[in-house]
């Protein structure tokens, strides 16, 4: 009987530790428990002299905001720039978010304490990770881009800030199937700092 007992103990637990990572996907907006360790390639995504939208593997310093494009298929942007650089690396943050969605940083970046109501008013730009070369490729949609893979998307104002674009999957689902690209208005929570500012739309 304790052997039985013992089995159907294991067999719980590695049925809960295969649900893990699927409760954590289906889990938005909440942070895993405890840190992660993820392995890819640091990608700046800033606004150049021209106005455009560029991106750059090989960066030491980013005026925009920094994406990670995983090694296992999962992209997310970073809340927090201290200390990074570009190309490939393995960093240890706190991962919160869904598979159209994810945010790499600190509990602090994750944290709402500080949030402020904010509009931010400017491009929208997909951001469309290359898995085989840990690159990005920054597009402004001419229409709704929900029919795309999964992908981060950010707001590139006229004065040269990027907002990097985060919320619910039914929000970002919503922001997906506006037509407008080029001159948007979106509205929610504005968290962060200077170089890794965070909306989290309504």
């Amino acid at each position: 009987m304790l052997r039985g007992a013992l089995s159907f103990l294991v067999l719980i637990v590695f049925a809960l530790t295969l649900a893990l990572p699927v409760f954590a996907a289906d889990n938005e907006g909440k942070a895993d428990d405890g840190m992660v360790a993820m392995e890819g390639t640091m990608v700046c995504v800033q606004v150049d002299e021209s106005g455009d939208v560029q991106t750059m593997s090989e960066f030491t310093e980013c005026t925009g905001t920094v994406v990670m494009v995983g090694s296992d298929k999962i992209a997310a942007v970073a809340a927090s720039k201290d200390d990074m650089k570009g190309g490939k690396q393995t960093v240890n943050m706190e991962i919160a978010g869904h598979t159209r969605g994810w945010i790499l940083g600190s509990a602090s970046a994750l944290d709402d304490k500080g949030a402020k109501e904010a509009s931010v008013s400017g491009a929208l730009v997909c951001l469309l990770p290359n898995y085989e070369d840990g690159s990005v490729k920054a597009v402004v949609a001419t229409g709704p881009c929900g029919e795309m893979d999964p992908h981060m998307h950010v707001v590139a104002t006229s004065d040269g800030q990027v907002y990097a674009v985060h919320g619910s999957e039914g929000a970002v689902s919503n922001m997906e199937s506006l037509s407008d690209r080029s001159n948007v208005e979106l509205k929610g929570q504005l968290k962060g700092s200077s170089g890794a500012w965070v909306l989290v739309v309504n």
